[in-house]
């Protein structure tokens, strides 16, 4: 899987292509016996849809069985991911992460599911709380970050604790194959709580492992300074993952085995 920036852009290109997608790719034949379909009405709190996507988290952390392109969610790896951001005087820098890998997503909690129709187009809320999740990637980084000029490329790893954000997923019923499916047709992204980010990067200043320490304790010590500046472009990449993910996955799944409204 491979993203490029600006995502938005990426994305309004595959609306068109959704039907064809659909009529071209074979579906799932049985339910899961994983989940229980749900009613869609209009909730503040949806226990059955919350317990459906933690299930779907956990039964298919390995890939979805019969659904090619979708790979495992844990670990979770992404080919190519480029970021750019400017905010002076903290961060003017460009980086590009090769064969990254995130551990930890099959344990996401759903603290609260919410439900919405308008205008015939559903929207799904989700409180999602991650314990740890864990990083590792290459990297080339270029620009300056805090006071460090830097022009290096290397391993990064990094840790997570207690992250929160809220999802809303919209979808619109399709039909296709004689079935209907859900075309999500936009997801956006929240983060509201982490606790702590500890970062590592290797090879900073071509092996001088004394610098090299100075400037991990530097970001490590300044996280939050890094993270909101990084937020928007994080968020955004965010909701590109998820995307990409859910829209696969709600194209193969008849809408009928998560949702008693189209039995």
């Amino acid at each position: 899987m491979q993203l490029h920036m600006p995502v938005a852009l990426w994305f309004s290109l595959l609306a068109p292509l959704w039907l064809a997608a659909v009529q071209a790719q074979q579906f799932l034949q049985e339910p899961p016996a994983f989940i229980k379909p749900c009613l869609l009405k209009d909730s503040l709190s949806n226990d059955c849809l919350t317990a459906n996507i933690e299930s779907l988290f956990q039964h298919w952390r390995n890939g979805v069985p019969g659904l090619h392109g979708v790979g495992s969610l844990d670990p979770f790896r992404v080919g190519r991911l480029r970021i750019a951001q400017r905010v002076p005087p903290n961060v003017d820098v460009s980086v590009e992460l090769r064969n990254m890998s995130t551990i930890g997503l099959s344990q996401a909690k759903i603290l609260n599911s919410t439900t919405l129709l308008n205008s015939g187009q559903y929207t799904l809320g989700f409180h999602v709380h991650l314990t740890r999740i864990n990083i590792t990637s290459n990297y080339k980084l270029k620009g300056h970050v805090l006071l460090l000029n830097l022009n290096s490329a290397g391993i990064l790893s990094a840790d997570l604790d207690n992250l929160e954000f809220y999802v809303a997923l919209r979808m619109r019923p399709q039909s296709a194959e004689g079935l209907v499916f859900m075309n999500v047709t936009a997801i956006k992204t929240d983060i509201v709580r982490i606790d702590k980010i500890r970062v590592n990067l290797t090879n900073l200043f071509g092996g001088n492992q004394e610098l090299e320490r100075s400037a991990n304790e530097l970001f490590n010590e300044n996280w939050r300074v890094l993270f909101d500046v990084l937020r928007p472009v994080l968020t955004e990449t965010f909701d590109a993952v998820l995307q990409d993910r859910f829209t696969k996955i709600f194209r193969y799944l008849p809408a009928k085995y998560l949702f008693e409204d189209f039995a």
